[in-house]
């Protein structure tokens, strides 16, 4: 029996395809930021040239009351704002989707004259179940965002992983709009006098 290069390059071709395949699905989906104990965190140090300490801190917790962050800590001689918040992330079915759990994290804002730094940190993902009324409830049990293996449901967590990025950088985006929002100087009352 004779083999010619072509019966050997159909399987060749299909192998090298659905290993390309593989590697741009891997290559899709992107890394969360470790830290140095390799615990997902996101920190950014902005300038905001122009603003003062103070300024900033008022900014900062403003936005973290107005988005409901539970404050842990609030000092403002040292200019430092802790707060705890979560985010829900879902199972997506066929017709709605449904809570399949809620990410925790911890956020920290420090602020001096003309910059402030903020940190995304502690994350926890915290598993929910639907009771007998179809209320979601929370189980108890909880995962590390930074445990990158879920057997069994590995799609939909690094689903959960991808939106847990996303929305800490619309948080991050969101908070830096409102840090350096710098207020527009009234106007002074028009005077219908000549002398003006």
């Amino acid at each position: 029996m004779s083999f010619t290069h072509s019966s050997y390059a159909v399987p060749w071709l299909l192998g090298l395809l659905a290993w390309l395949l593989l590697a741009a699905s891997a290559a899709g989906a992107q890394a969360l930021p470790l830290d140095e104990q390799g615990r997902v965190g996101f920190a950014e140090v902005v300038l905001a040239d122009s603003l003062r300490a103070a300024t900033l801190y008022a900014h900062a917790k403003t936005w973290l009351r107005r988005r409901g962050y539970e404050l842990a800590e609030a000092d403002s001689v040292a200019g430092r704002l802790v707060g705890a918040h979560a985010f829900g992330v879902y199972d997506r079915g066929y017709i709605t989707k449904r809570l399949h759990g809620k990410v925790h994290y911890r956020l920290t804002v420090e602020v001096k004259d003309g910059r402030y730094r903020s940190q995304f940190t502690d994350f926890s993902f915290a598993y929910y179940r639907e009771d007998r009324t179809a209320h979601a409830l929370p189980t108890g049990q909880t995962k590390p965002l930074e445990d990158a293996t879920a057997p069994g449901w590995q799609k939909l967590w690094e689903t959960h992983r991808h939106d847990a990025l996303l929305t800490v950088t619309s948080l991050a985006d969101e908070l830096k709009t409102a840090m350096l929002n710098v207020p527009k100087p009234k106007a002074l009352p028009v005077s219908r006098a000549a002398d003006w």
